[in-house]
């Protein structure tokens, strides 16, 4: 494949997951208040999954920036120019992936817990003392979560598309 292609290819993706972050953007920012909210809404199953998501992504990546780095370094066999390059921005990409997932962790853990403890307050002001586990995400928050989740699934893909490269590249 030529790099024209690959990265042709590299954008795609990248339009791809920008579409997909984007549209749960626009759903949450509507102009319909109850869409929007809906949008907004977390629930502890809801957090879970997308935690589990992104820990996934942390250990993929984590063990392919180890090894990228450990063959790279131990390697009886020097890489060519191309292939050194694809496995510094594969590694690079991998490691931000990591460290960008693990601040989407915190920020959807404290995103939820900071929309379960506004729904709280409103549900014990109407009367309501039972147990409460979800709530509306602010836009801040939900801001962010995109934001991030955006940045480690990028990093994310970058990171394993360059990898590919080097095999295709020996």
């Amino acid at each position: 494949m030529s790099a024209f292609w690959f990265y042709i290819l590299l954008a795609a993706v990248e339009l791809l997951i920008l579409s997909f972050v984007g549209h749960f953007w626009y759903k949450a920012a509507a102009p319909n208040h109850v869409v929007s909210r809906q949008w907004r809404w977390t629930t502890q199953d809801s957090r879970d999954m997308w935690i589990d998501a992104a820990k996934t992504m942390i250990t993929a990546a984590g063990i392919a920036a180890a090894l990228v780095a450990s063959v790279g370094l131990g390697s009886a066999r020097p890489l060519s120019s191309p292939s050194l390059l694809n496995a510094k921005v594969a590694t690079i990409s991998l490691v931000a992936c990591v460290c960008f997932s693990m601040a989407l962790v915190l920020a959807l853990s404290r995103g939820h817990e900071a929309a379960k403890s506004r729904n709280l307050i409103d549900q014990r002001m109407k009367g309501n003392f039972g147990e409460i586990s979800e709530g509306v995400l602010s836009y801040f928050a939900l801001a962010v979560i995109l934001i991030l989740g955006f940045l480690g699934l990028s990093c994310f893909f970058v990171g394993f598309m360059f990898l590919g490269r080097i095999v295709w590249n020996f």
